[in-house]
C-alpha cells in the first residue's frame, strides 16, 4: 500500500502542477489546451526516470524517514523533478509562441 502511495505522489510531483493560463493571439482554447497537453507530456517524459527513482526511494525508505521525522525534508529534495518538468513545459509553450498569462 505504501508503494502505491509513493508512486502516486511521485506522479503528482510531475503531473499535478497547476496549469497557468497561456495566451497566443488567434488560437482557440481547444488548440491551446492541446498544445499545453503536448508540452506537459514532454515535461513528464523528460523527468519520468528521475520521478521513478524518487518513487522507488520513497517506497523503500519512506517508513524509516517517517519514523525519524525526516520525511518532509526528504520529500522537499525530490521536488526538483516537479520544478524541472515545469521549466520544460514553460520553455515548450514559449517555443510554440505562447506567452504566460496572469
Amino acid at each position: 500500500m505504501f508503494r502505491i502511495w509513493a508512486l502516486a505522489a511521485a506522479l503528482c510531483v510531475v503531473g499535478c502542477a497547476g496549469s497557468p493560463p497561456w495566451t497566443k493571439q488567434g488560437v482557440s482554447p481547444q488548440v491551446a489546451a492541446s498544445d499545453y497537453a503536448d508540452c506537459r507530456f514532454e515535461g513528464q517524459e523528460a523527468t519520468r526516470r528521475d520521478a521513478n527513482i524518487d518513487a522507488d526511494i520513497m517506497a523503500s525508505r519512506g517508513r524509516d524517514w517517517s519514523q525519524t521525522q525526516t520525511l518532509p525534508a526528504r520529500q522537499a529534495l525530490y521536488a526538483s523533478s516537479r520544478r524541472q518538468a515545469d521549466d520544460i513545459v514553460k520553455a515548450c509553450m514559449i517555443a510554440k509562441g505562447y506567452a504566460p498569462g496572469e
